[in-house]
């Protein structure tokens, strides 16, 4: 009974790290969102000539945001 318990414990701690880890994901996302918003925002107030745009074409915010390669415990619930 005692290393089942210590078993339960251990995938509660992991559960609890992952549900951490993709919440810091998506607070990640939401900025990122946020930001992209303003730029479209800012795009479509105050366009830019084709000639400016084809200079910032390779500076994107979608370039600079990967998603980190977040490795769930989810392999380790497997019986």
């Amino acid at each position: 009974m005692f290393r089942n318990n210590t078993d339960h414990k251990l995938k509660v701690e992991a559960v609890i790290k992952n549900i951490n880890t993709i919440s810091l994901e998506l607070k990640k996302m939401k900025e990122l969102s946020q930001l992209l918003l303003c730029d479209l925002t800012l795009h479509f107030n105050h366009p830019v000539k084709a000639n400016d745009c084809k200079e910032t074409e390779g500076n994107t915010l979608f370039e600079e945001f990967k998603v980190s390669d977040v490795s769930l415990a989810s392999n380790s619930f497997s019986t």
